[in-house]
């Protein structure tokens, strides 16, 4: 069976261990590829969205969610202290 010639440089199981102890990531990827992927997976827009959704919240929304929890536990603790 023919077998291509990978591009990844292989490497002896006791080299990954001392680069994996070191920090140093096993395979190098370019930085052009590296922003080809996070373009093309869409996770940069995804944060992005995500980030504007928790910058959503109003002061309002925060007290309304606060008293939600407020009036069940603090029902709770009086309960329990009874």
């Amino acid at each position: 069976m023919f077998h291509a010639k990978s591009e990844v440089p292989e490497a002896s199981p006791s080299n990954l261990a001392s680069r994996v102890a070191s920090g140093k990531p096993l395979i190098e990827i370019p930085e052009e590829e590296t922003w080809r992927l996070i373009q093309q997976t869409g996770i940069l827009e995804a944060a992005k969205n995500q980030k504007e959704v928790e910058e959503g919240v109003s002061l309002g929304d925060e007290i309304f969610n606060a008293v939600l929890l407020i009036i069940p536990f603090s029902s709770l603790l009086l309960l329990i202290e009874m």
